[in-house]
């Protein structure tokens, strides 16, 4: 087993906001990932769509500049839910805490692959990924509780002795 310390990332979610209702988050919290949940044309209605982060600038601002948004077919029904980071002991340094944001987002894609997400431009080899877990919060909605990047990344792709335990004789 790695030696590593695995980083955890607590997401606290919220939601249904309506697409207007996101023009509300600017505050010194509206930062974090991001949920888009509409119809799609083969998954259905309510459907995990796209998932995005805001770490440089708020929720707010980061949602204004996906405005394809207003082009799909049940626009008004489209409902977004926000994961803010979370935790103990206070905000971390800015720096750390924006590279949480980015792993999480990454990791979450990886997870649950929405149908709008481009996962190619994911690298399951990602190191930063590896080592992290995320534990969801809140209205997460169709999201796993816990998300592992030990069970997401290529970390057990090529294990050397891994099998199924035996009863010695």
């Amino acid at each position: 087993m790695n030696a590593k310390r695995a980083c955890i990332v607590h997401l606290q979610w919220s939601g249904p906001l309506t697409w207007s209702q996101k023009n509300k988050l600017t505050g010194p919290t509206d930062y974090g990932v991001y949920q888009i949940y509409g119809c799609h044309s083969v998954y259905g209605v309510d459907t995990l769509l796209y998932i995005g982060k805001a770490s440089q600038q708020t929720f707010a601002k980061r949602l204004k500049q996906e405005g394809d948004w207003i082009f799909h077919q049940d626009f008004e029904r489209l409902t977004i839910y926000v994961g803010r980071c979370s935790g103990w002991g206070g905000t971390p340094p800015e720096a750390d805490w924006e590279k949480q944001i980015n792993l999480a987002e990454k990791l979450l894609i990886l997870a649950h692959m929405p149908a709008y997400n481009a996962q190619k431009g994911v690298d399951r080899d990602d190191p930063g990924l590896v080592e992290l877990h995320i534990l969801n919060w809140g209205c997460y909605r169709s999201l796993l509780p816990e998300v592992s990047g030990w069970r997401y990344t290529s970390k057990f792709d090529d294990e050397k002795g891994y099998s199924a335990f035996r009863v010695s004789e």
